[in-house]
């Protein structure tokens, strides 16, 4: 079970026109009424959006989720495709993140021009982003121009036009952006840790790729890695708002004559993780004056059981201000004012651990009480009070978001790609509501008990010559 607690962006067919197969029983989403008695102190009714729901598999295999949200006056509309920087090889890194930068230089229906235009001069919004596992492109408008949305997202994504100028200068782009990470520690030190955790598993590689691997792409490359990923089984197309189930299926009807059809390809190899083996990693850098420092170890995935348990632990240990982290090193002791804890959950593995920024000169300070807070998540045990915070922590992150429909679509795509399906958000807060204080502890002594387990990971200043 995914919680999406929040979204924030810290971004096919044999001419099959109609569909054969619906995936839509009678009335599949039907809100129970009243809210079911295990979860009445944690919602109430009027905090979940009424809302009709159907989802269609088409003959291709490409699906599509739909959300109508009674009381919404706009639209959300993504294309998700199951393609991210995980399924590059070590010589095509960078690639996920670079196609979705370059298609928006051109389609073969549209110029760069008139992808700009078509949803911005309509008063909406028009984004995509790239993940370890996913890219998606993305709208938000009136849904007065749905049809537009729908036909400009499968212009983006199925037709792209792969010029070999717009190839190179979005080169000199992506390349300034690599280049600009290193004036941003705050989001190296993650890229650097995940890369020791993850040894040569593809998570280990940065999304953005490096300005080795960007440097080579060409046309060839780029064709052949969207071949390989852009089908119809891979792609679901998600919408949340106000419009019609009709409306969204008839546009998707005139645009799908353009997706390639899928094909039978054998599953990737799961790459091992290694063995952890030097537990402390130094990266001098020469921009900043603060120490970034992560202290962290590999976690289960998406998929595991342990998956909410970990979520309500590191929301206890470092998530807001009330955190045990935050209170220790910034309010008691004055000494970080980032300092937070994370739980990076992917298909078959995740990431967890605490990050603090801190002033060079306290860094010795700051990795002891980072230490120290990690093994009090056992030799303190977790409180029941703890824990209740925790649960409206982690259920008001969850409802307070679907006031956005780009936020309900975001929460409705992850859940149909890693889950197979929709999840009414009482579903989730049920969930969320059961976990016992002795899961919660269970995970802190698996996690955190061992502390040669814990990886020590630190960009700093580089020391003058």
């Amino acid at each position: 079970m995914l919680i999406i607690l929040a979204v924030s962006l810290h971004s096919i067919s044999c001419r099959f026109l109609y569909p054969i197969h619906l995936s839509t029983p009678k009335n599949p989403f039907q809100r129970p009424k009243p809210i079911p008695s295990s979860i009445e102190q944690y919602l109430l009714p009027q905090e979940i959006a009424q809302t009709d729901v159907k989802t269609r598999t088409y003959p291709n295999g490409m699906r599509v989720v739909s959300e109508h949200v009674t009381g919404a006056s706009s639209l959300a509309l993504g294309l998700w495709v199951k393609a991210g920087s995980r399924d590059e090889s070590a010589k095509t890194n960078g690639i996920a993140h670079f196609i979705e930068h370059v298609v928006f230089k051109g389609t073969a229906g549209r110029t760069m021009r008139e992808i700009m235009r078509s949803i911005e001069s309509r008063g909406g919004y028009l984004n995509a982003f790239t993940t370890k596992e996913h890219t998606c492109f993305y709208t938000w408008t009136r849904t007065i121009h749905l049809e537009e949305a729908v036909s400009l997202l499968f212009d983006l994504a199925i037709r792209p036009k792969f010029s070999e100028k717009d190839i190179q200068n979005e080169k000199s782009v992506i390349i300034e952006e690599i280049n600009g990470l290193e004036d941003e520690p705050d989001e190296l030190v993650f890229d650097l840790f995940e890369r020791e955790i993850f040894g040569k598993n593809p998570l280990s590689r940065p999304i953005i790729g490096t300005q080795k691997t960007v440097g080579r792409f060409d046309r060839k490359t780029l064709t052949a890695f969207h071949k390989k990923h852009y089908l119809a089984s891979e792609i679901v197309i998600v919408a949340s708002g106000s419009h019609s189930h009709d409306d969204l299926f008839r546009s998707i009807n005139k645009a799908i004559r353009h997706v390639k059809p899928s094909i039978a390809r054998k599953s990737a190899k799961k790459n091992p993780f290694p063995p952890l083996k030097k537990m402390v990693q130094e990266f001098p850098r020469a921009a900043g004056q603060q120490a970034h420092i992560i202290l962290g170890r590999r976690a289960p995935g998406i998929h595991a059981k342990r998956h909410l348990p970990i979520t309500a632990l590191i929301t206890i240990a470092g998530a807001g201000m009330s955190s045990r982290l935050n209170l220790r090193l910034r309010e008691d002791l004055g000494l970080a004012y980032d300092a937070t804890a994370f739980y990076s959950p992917f298909e078959e593995v995740g990431a967890v651990g605490l990050y603090v920024a801190t002033a060079i000169d306290n860094r010795d300070r700051v990795v002891r009480e980072m230490r120290k807070i990690a093994r009090n998540l056992t030799k303190s045990p977790i409180s029941k009070i703890e824990l209740e915070r925790a649960k409206e922590q982690m259920i008001g992150g969850l409802v307070l978001p679907m006031e956005s429909v780009t936020n309900r679509m975001m929460r409705s795509a992850q859940n149909e790609l890693y889950f197979g399906g929709y999840h009414p958000i009482e579903r989730d807060v049920e969930k969320i509501a059961k976990l016992t204080l002795e899961e919660v502890r269970a995970e802190a002594e698996k996690l955190f008990a061992d502390e040669k387990s814990l990886m020590l990971v630190s960009v700093v200043p580089a020391s003058p010559d």
